[in-house]
């Protein structure tokens, strides 16, 4: 090739897929860096993030590949039921890619060689967007567009967070291409590929759906519609609809288990909103994942040189401009505080367009509006694109040598990286647990291992870390699983009683040193681990490992209480069925409680100022239990400090055994009334009190009434000794306990009968009994003799 050759192929700068494939690798190892020295020892992504979430589902996909488990089920997920893993189905690019490529490569390889691979690949989707936007000759300023598009501070906070899955964000700048292919020259070929790309930004992450695809077919539409052109926009939604159908068809068999994730809480979707700020201050670190917003010095130079200078930028500036305002939340917040302004003397929160949104179906999967910078992030990288086709094309540039034209875009380049490179160190997570853990695979009598603290989030973490180590089943599962862990168990068995632990199955304990935990905290809980358990067999900065001994007879109650603003929990653990009484001090300013036993009401009642309780708790099968004491409604999220919300106290809570043996037998009385157990004592010298258990299968009124009648021997009614009372309207399905009491002391010895049933205001006509009981030809349940002195 001649000079004059040379100079021609450096101003077209024509370059091929693969010189362009290998820059953007290149450009991935550096923002990696120094992960390529640790590839196979680390993982990418900070310790604190959910790399470790992701190691263990690949480390689960090769293990099931490898025994023929089924691959959709976690068997060795909190132990012993194991749970679904609808996650694995929903969000295949997030998983199969690390887990296939373990099968030949160690685990710390594989899920590093998708983030390179993954970044490249965002990369070169940028760039082929890029390359269809701007002038055909301006192939440097797309290779920019895709660099922008691969370490924007978005694209690293995701990686130092470890979410793989919302890193594959190399299907949304193909969905556009196919769009707009499709709009303009029709087709069917043309419209499967936009109808396939559609779903596929999706299943990296099924909430993509509503933070990428959803927003920009919907601008896209909007656009081709104020152009008048009907049939592009038409074509746009004909694409929407075979994208979701194919993704319902995809999603079918998993559907369930993902509409029954929680969905996510108010305060989380504020605290997963950006600062106002945030688009102009960068962080650096760890903190780099916090603030995705940030555009650059140099980046928003160029973004301002190509909405000036091409009017085809305009429309990528709107997209730009609403993702970024969608990902500012529901709340306008500046330097980290939610922004009042005052309305006459009133002072009130800025709302912003997505709180109304959250109130549609699909938006109330979005509880983290920053991912729609994502999107932004896209409609940014194009317009610094523009901008550098602006300048590029520009006499100043045109001028100039090739090689000077070359150099300074090499320098434009590496500023950008340089200035986006907001973690100097890329934040990396060791892959190698210590060989005392790898040991745990090899001891065939080892049913489970317990992890505490279960409730702190490192933890967690640490114990999917550790799992693809020992390969033995844990009780917890990580925040996929938090609300579907047993917590009264995971709670009662931080006591560290061996009975307790073998009947669980806990043969092995680990307590995480999370850096978060309280130092005393942790120190109480080590202490009462080398009280119960004796020494560790491994013990380092990070962890203890415990064997449980020998175990002792099963203490018959156990139970522990926790409590925060809105609620308080105690947690119950009884060897066998059987009643239980709960006695304790409510305290509130006028509010209403709500009593729930496993997630059953069992009572409602306003509290205003300091009551005792009492309240009787049926336990029809053995093991554990959770009560919760909660306000209803809740204390909303305190986003100002200055306003107040009562909360509830719970004090001097003592739970007593009244019986032990089987309580549900239930008695049906007409019009779908239960009495599904009760409780009544042989003796009763100073106060009667009997425990019931009613069930509804359909509603009930204040007009209908449950009476309790003390009979004499004689079977006359006791003056005095009779209780009815209507339990006000209830919804069919619900439950609920009472205690009656009568007043014994001044009754004659002897034995008194104790009558229960239900009748109808305004006739006072009694409902049949329709279960064969004693009393049941009079419309009576007999509950049984009590015995009344000596």
């Amino acid at each position: 090739m001649t000079p004059l050759d040379w100079r021609a192929a450096l101003s077209r700068w024509q370059v091929a897929p693969w010189l362009a494939a290998l820059g953007y690798l290149l450009l991935s190892l550096h923002i990696t860096a120094p992960a390529r020295a640790t590839f196979s020892t680390r993982y990418i992504g900070a310790e604190s993030g959910d790399i470790y979430a992701l190691a263990q589902q690949a480390w689960w996909v090769k293990s099931a590949l490898q025994t023929g488990e089924d691959l959709f089920y976690q068997p060795l997920l909190l132990y012993p039921a194991g749970t679904p893993a609808p996650q694995l189905w929903a969000n295949p690019l997030a998983y199969f890619p690390a887990g296939l490529l373990a099968l030949v490569l160690p685990l710390a390889a594989a899920c590093n060689l998708v983030v390179i691979l993954t970044l490249t690949g965002n990369g070169m989707a940028m760039l082929l967007l890029a390359r269809r936007h701007l002038r055909a000759s301006a192939q440097l300023p797309a290779f920019i567009a895709g660099a922008v598009y691969l370490a924007s501070p978005a694209m690293q906070s995701l990686l130092i967070d470890g979410q793989i899955g919302a890193l594959m964000q190399w299907s949304l700048p193909l969905l556009i291409i196919c769009l707009y292919s499709y709009a303009d020259r029709g087709g069917k070929r043309r419209y499967l590929r936009a109808a396939l790309f559609f779903a596929l930004v999706a299943l990296g992450g099924a909430s993509q759906l509503a933070y990428a695809s959803l927003p920009i077919a919907f601008l896209f539409m909007l656009a081709r519609w104020l152009r008048r052109d009907q049939v592009g926009a038409a074509r746009a939604l004909a694409v929407v609809l075979g994208g979701c159908a194919l993704l319902l068809l995809y999603l079918a068999p998993a559907l369930g288990e993902i509409l029954r994730q929680p969905l996510p809480a108010a305060a989380d979707t504020v605290r997963h909103s950006i600062d106002l700020l945030d688009i102009v201050s960068p962080a650096t670190g760890l903190a780099a994942a916090s603030n995705a917003a940030y555009i650059g010095l140099l980046g928003g130079f160029l973004a301002i040189l190509g909405i000036l200078g091409r009017r085809a930028a305009r429309w990528w500036l709107l997209l730009a401009f609403v993702a970024w305002l969608l990902a500012l939340g529901p709340l306008l917040q500046v330097a980290g505080e939610a922004l009042t302004i005052a309305i006459v003397d009133y002072e009130t929160i800025v709302p912003l367009p997505f709180a109304a949104l959250l109130g549609l179906p699909l938006f109330q999967l979005a509880g983290q509006p920053d991912r729609f910078l994502l999107l932004f992030t896209l409609a940014f990288a194009l317009l610094a694109g523009f901008g550098a086709d602006v300048l590029w094309s520009s006499r100043l540039m045109q001028r100039r040598r090739p090689w000077l034209r070359l150099a300074l875009a090499g320098a434009i380049l590496l500023l950008l990286v340089e200035e986006y490179d907001l973690a100097a160190e890329m934040p990396s997570a060791p892959a190698n647990p210590p060989e005392a853990i790898h040991d745990l695979s090899a001891r065939a009598g080892i049913r489970a291992i317990y992890n505490l603290p279960y409730d702190e989030d490192w933890s967690l973490k640490q114990a999917l870390y550790l799992q693809t180590a020992h390969g033995k089943p844990i009780f917890s599962g990580g925040s996929h699983y938090a609300e579907a862990a047993d917590k009264a168990q995971l709670d009662l068995l931080s006591r560290f009683d061996p009975a307790l632990l073998w009947r669980a199955g806990a043969d092995i304990v680990i307590i995480h040193k999370a850096p978060s935990l309280d130092a005393i905290a942790l120190a109480q809980m080590l202490r009462r681990a080398h009280q119960q358990l004796g020494e560790p067999i491994h013990d380092d900065e990070n962890r203890s490992v415990f064997q449980r001994p020998i175990a002792r007879a099963v203490p018959p109650l156990l139970y522990a209480t926790q409590a925060d603003e809105n609620s308080h929990t105690t947690y119950i653990y009884k060897a066998q069925p059987g009643w239980l009484e709960l006695n304790a001090t409510l305290e509130a300013v006028n509010r209403r409680v709500n009593l729930s036993l496993n997630d059953t009401l069992l009572d409602s009642l306003v509290v205003n100022g300091k009551i005792p309780l009492s309240l009787p708790l049926p336990l029809a099968r053995r093991g554990y239990h959770s009560l919760r004491i909660e306000l209803e409604p809740p204390c909303p999220p305190r986003i100002d400090a200055t306003l107040f919300c009562h909360d509830i106290t719970v004090e001097l809570v003592d739970i007593q055994a009244l019986s032990t043996g089987t309580i549900y037998d239930p008695i049906r009385l007409e019009d779908d009334i239960i009495l599904a157990g009760y409780y009544l004592p042989d003796q009763a010298d100073e106060e009667l009190a009997a425990r019931f258990w009613w069930r509804f299968e359909a509603p009930r009124s204040s007009t209908d009434v449950r009476f309790v009648h003390l009979l004499d021997v004689a079977g006359r009614l006791v003056p005095g000794a009779q209780d009815d009372k209507s339990l006000g309207a209830l919804q069919a399905g619900a439950e609920l306990t009472e205690t009656v009491r009568f007043d014994t002391r001044f009754l004659p010895a002897g034995d008194y009968r104790v009558l229960t049933g239900w009748y109808r205001l305004p006739d006072a006509i009694r409902f049949d009994v329709l279960t064969n009981v004693p009393g049941a030809q009079d419309n009576t349940i007999q509950l049984g003799i009590v015995r009344v002195g000596g």
